[in-house]
């Protein structure tokens, strides 16, 4: 990348899966923190040597087109075009952003020899805050906040700082008024499985929020400037939990590594991203290498410089208890990787998508509490209820095959298991408008769908409209077992005598079917609204969200002998 030579070498080494830091000064002057941010603490969560050296390397000359610099730049825009002390609501239109977009390029970009870079500077940021457009009417929002400053708060015992982007005033999904916080993110939508730790940002700022106000927020989002959507957080009591313990778990953790300089390296996708790669012997032995579109930006390792004290490359199987979960376990090859976020309140930009292990790996799992879907090493949790639920349909799988005769291959059986999931999380949408397999409305499905295949055996040997009419149909019965379960709950007790119906000559015997007919045509339900704040957030298309009022049909309008 440079000149520079073994400029790390006086102040780090490798020592086994550690990070060591051999020069103690720069623990008080670089690393330690007096208060803990929703990035520093994913970070301890993460692999803390990659931390470490992300902020020694940190430099003032950053590329103004690289992903962070340009998302601080839309972050600054979108600021200023929600200060409604300068610009009145109805001036929030796509050209007050051009405005301030150009006011900021002209400073960034005073000369006429730099109109080139000038104008692909004000179509790049342009390009990261308009989908805010999509998302939302912002003449509507009623801003109560811009760029919030937390700093001095305690969060669940943990000195707390950072910033929140927007905090508006809305109606939340339990129909109350109040105030609603929202994070703006710049880069691409993470996949479900990376989406954690972007919810745990605005869990963090929600229990900000309720410090400083003594009232709990409405409702949180993340808006996703670039892209155009806006994706609600759950900040119901048990989301909100966890995420707190995370927090102070991370707070103990930044504490234990300034006092012995040690920091654990954890190997995932984010290592072809991490700025130590190519001298970490821990990533080397997982066969980790620098992405390709950062490669000139990353020191070779003698520039780096960080000798090596002890390899120690054996993966830890299962650590004791007194040992940190965050050590070296080789997470699985991915194809792709996320780049490293950059601002403390940006975090996550981008995401690591989704990848297995292969055949020549091994790796060591540590299992975890049932509600924790994810291991320390970023695997399934074999304890949790989402793998509960995952077994419970792969089973059920292979026993409808094997029950219809049906040679049980490996393809069928992932087939007919990914069919029940669409099933159940279909249905569980409806009810909740959430699809985890780890929640316990997914368990009452999956306990429907027991039931409803004793009745309707699938059409194993159907063509594809006689699929599709079977899937609709148990979609549907999932649903009328569903509008039966409340009705049990809230009105049953009301009726007095609800057997009245079942007497002869009132109650009907509906013949068994021997084909699955074609289902019922449906009323398409009305869209969800999606609740999202019309700040400086660019958002393409509304999340969708479930209905306020989950209203299912009645007898008259949906019988059992529609879904047969």
């Amino acid at each position: 990348m440079g000149t520079s030579r073994n400029f790390l070498g006086d102040r780090l080494a490798w020592d086994g899966t550690k990070l060591a830091v051999t020069d103690t000064a720069i623990i008080d002057a670089k690393l330690r923190r007096e208060a803990l941010s929703a990035s520093t603490s994913k970070s301890m969560q993460s692999c803390a040597a990659r931390w470490v050296g992300e902020r020694l390397l940190r430099s003032d000359e950053e590329d103004p087109f690289a992903p962070a610099p340009l998302g601080t730049a839309a972050h600054s825009v979108m600021e200023d075009f929600y200060d409604d002390e300068v610009y009145a609501p109805s001036r929030r239109t796509m050209r007050l952003g051009e405005k301030l977009t150009i006011r900021d390029a002209n400073i960034m970009w005073p000369t006429p020899d730099t109109a080139t870079s000038r104008g692909r500077w004000i179509t790049e940021v342009k390009a990261a805050y308009e989908g805010i457009f999509e998302i939302e009417d912002p003449t509507k929002i009623k801003v109560w906040a811009r760029e919030l400053q937390i700093d001095g708060l305690t969060i669940n015992g943990v000195p707390t700082n950072g910033y929140i982007d927007r905090v508006r005033v809305g109606v939340g999904k339990n129909g109350r008024r109040g105030l609603i916080v929202e994070d703006y993110k710049t880069g691409r939508v993470p996949i479900v499985r990376f989406q954690d730790d972007q919810h745990d940002q605005v869990r963090l700022y929600n229990a900000a929020i309720q410090a400083m106000t003594g009232e709990a927020p409405v409702g949180g989002a993340l808006l996703y400037t670039k892209f155009g959507q806006a994706k609600p957080v759950d900040l119901r009591p048990a989301a909100m939990n966890k995420t707190l313990s995370t927090f102070a778990d991370s707070w103990d953790r930044h504490n234990r590594y300034m006092e012995s300089g040690e920091f654990p390296t954890k190997v995932s996708a984010l290592c072809s991203w991490c700025p130590l790669v190519n001298s970490c012997p821990v990533a080397a032995a997982a066969s980790k290498t620098v992405a390709d579109k950062i490669k000139d930006q990353v020191h070779s390792a003698v520039e780096l410089g960080i000798p090596v004290l002890r390899p120690g490359l054996t993966p830890i199987s299962a650590p004791a208890a007194h040992q940190d979960s965050s050590e070296f376990v080789p997470d699985e090859e991915a194809p792709a990787a996320a780049k490293t976020p950059a601002a403390a309140h940006m975090e996550g930009s981008d995401a690591a998508p989704e990848h297995h292990q292969t055949k020549e790996e091994t790796m060591s799992i540590t299992e975890d509490k049932p509600w924790e879907t994810y291991t320390a090493e970023g695997e399934l949790n074999p304890s949790s209820y989402a793998a509960i639920g995952a077994a419970g349909l792969s089973a059920l799988a292979l026993s409808q095959l094997e029950k219809a005769g049906i040679s049980p291959t490996a393809r069928r059986a992932k087939a007919l298991a990914a069919t029940f999931r669409h099933i159940t999380v279909t249905a569980q949408e409806s009810w909740t408008g959430h699809t985890a397999l780890a929640d316990g409305a997914n368990t009452r499905m999956r306990g429907f769908l027991h039931t409803i295949l004793e009745t309707m055996t699938p059409p194993f040997n159907g063509d594809k409209a006689a699929w599709d009419a079977w899937v609709d149909a148990a979609i549907k019965r999932c649903k009328a077992l569903t509008s039966v379960t409340l009705y049990v709950f809230n009105d049953a007790a009301d009726d007095a005598e609800p057997w009245a119906d079942l007497v002869a000559g009132d109650a009907t015997t509906a013949p068994a079917p021997t084909a699955v007919p074609e289902p019922a045509e449906e009323p398409a339900p009305e869209p969800a609204k999606v609740r999202t704040t019309r700040r400086a957030k660019p958002v393409a298309e509304p999340a969708a969200t479930a209905p306020d009022d989950l209203d299912f049909p009645d007898d008259d309008a949906y019988d059992f002998a529609d879904a047969a």
